[in-house]
């Protein structure tokens, strides 16, 4: 007896490990999230990196799920989000500004009423600008690897990835390249289609679009401008933080030093430090347990399973 052939399976979808993903609307821009955990447990907002998506909150999410709410969302022109438009065709340039402006209409969509607010790297620089703007949101914030005084040779080299390679032949390519900018991280194939989308002519092109707004740009970007723009007023709004808070930094990061720790720590009246050992930059892949091991430690710290309970 010949079966019949199996209908063809929809696409699968990139569900996180012990998570959910989905989509929502805000506006009319389609936003991209990734949760974890019960919806009337306190709530953990993370916010990633420029370049990277929700899913590098994975570990994180999956390890605080059975005590908190934790939501994730891709920013504006990364992952699976929109980019912001001003109009058919013409895209708004990000700032920490606009992304941080999405944080209080996604919560409400969510129902969080307050949230420990954890950003990496350009995430970090939207959590601050949260706390300044809506500090009834905000019970604690987290800043992974940033600061209102930046490394100029780390900037520069992240740049340089960002804008180096306008698209990829295959995954493998990726892989490769990848491995030259991380060198000692183990690159995945199969989880490169969180970070990267395949072009109608076959190629594969990063999910952001950093890198295309750099070679836009057609001249070299003049990294300590730059830098300046991004970070600008960003230590007044360190001065209006009131919250607790924690400062992590990746031990051997090229982007936040040491005294731009310290620097940072004293701009914040309630706040710690640690040091993430084994991890660069992007601490929360590097060592993604001790970076989970630290973030738990704060909450419990500050009692946010007590104080940051949402409202029935």
């Amino acid at each position: 007896m010949v079966s019949e052939p199996s209908p063809e399976l929809p696409p699968r979808h990139d569900v996180p490990a012990g998570g959910r993903s989905g989509y929502v609307l805000l506006g009319d821009r389609q936003v991209h999230y990734l949760e974890w955990g019960h919806a009337r447990l306190p709530a953990v907002v993370c916010l990633h990196g420029g370049g990277q998506t929700a899913y590098m909150f994975e570990q994180l999410g999956a390890a605080l799920a059975g005590r908190f709410h934790v939501l994730a969302w891709d920013s504006a022109d990364h992952g699976d989000s929109d980019p912001f438009f001003d109009g058919p065709g013409a895209e708004v340039s990000l700032d920490r500004h606009a992304l941080a402006a999405d944080a209080g209409p996604l919560c409400a969509e969510f129902g969080i009423a307050r949230a420990v607010f954890v950003g990496a790297s350009m995430g970090g620089l939207v959590a601050v600008t949260v706390s300044a703007t809506r500090p009834d949101l905000v019970g604690g914030v987290v800043l992974l690897d940033v600061g209102h005084r930046l490394e100029s040779a780390g900037v520069q080299r992240i740049a340089a990835f960002l804008a180096q390679h306008e698209s990829f032949a295959d995954l493998g390519e990726a892989a490769a390249a990848i491995a030259v900018y991380l060198p000692g991280r183990a690159v995945t194939q199969g989880r490169l289609t969180r970070n990267l989308r395949q072009r109608a002519d076959g190629r594969w092109v990063w999910k952001h679009g950093l890198g295309r707004r750099i070679r836009a740009e057609g001249v070299p970007v003049d990294v300590d401008d730059g830098t300046a723009a991004v970070v600008a007023g960003l230590d007044d709004d360190l001065s209006t933080v009131r919250c607790p808070a924690l400062v992590l930094r990746g031990a051997s990061s090229d982007v936040l030093s040491e005294e731009g720790a310290e620097a940072l720590l004293s701009l914040l009246p309630d706040a710690r430090y640690a040091s993430i050992s084994g991890a660069g930059h992007l601490a929360a892949g590097d060592n993604p347990e001790s970076f989970a091991n630290l973030v738990g430690r704060f909450l419990d710290e500050i009692g946010w399973a007590d104080v940051g309970l949402n409202p029935a």
